[in-house]
């Protein structure tokens, strides 16, 4: 099964929200900072997820969006109960690959600044890649 991109418009903006909270933080993955704030991977989870929610209305259920590419600046910390917004806008769109400018910023301002690259394919492909993988 290949998944049908036809009704996906060429214009995409979404905008994502999210709190702060103690399990976002750059100590709870790993990074043994002291100082409690937004992990950047945690961050960049945040601006893959408004990309993909931003697509998910116009796919069917059998189709993945995976990341491809990333670029990202994390301009400045940003405090646990602080408010993140994330702003998508599908920049650039090559046969199933979505480019997207992402900015993000927080009760305070800019925050960050992404360029993601996803790709819409059907589960069934995932799943005979990892397969493939796993036996090479």
């Amino acid at each position: 099964m290949t998944c049908s991109l036809d009704n996906i418009p060429d214009q995409l903006i979404y905008d994502l929200t999210a709190r702060v909270t103690d399990d976002m933080t750059a100590q709870a993955v790993g990074n043994p900072t002291p100082v409690p704030v937004l992990a950047t991977p945690v961050l960049l989870g945040l601006c893959e997820k408004a990309a993909a929610e931003a697509l998910l209305p116009f796919l069917d259920d059998q189709c993945l969006i995976v990341g491809v590419n990333v670029s990202l600046t994390h301009h400045s910390p940003t405090p646990v109960g602080s408010t993140v917004t994330i702003h998508v806008t599908l920049a650039a769109r090559d046969g199933n690959k979505f480019t997207w400018d992402i900015t993000g910023h927080d009760d305070f301002g800019d925050i960050v600044e992404v360029r993601l690259t996803s790709a819409v394919i059907s589960q069934k492909a995932l799943e005979r890649r990892l397969q493939a993988t796993m036996h090479s």
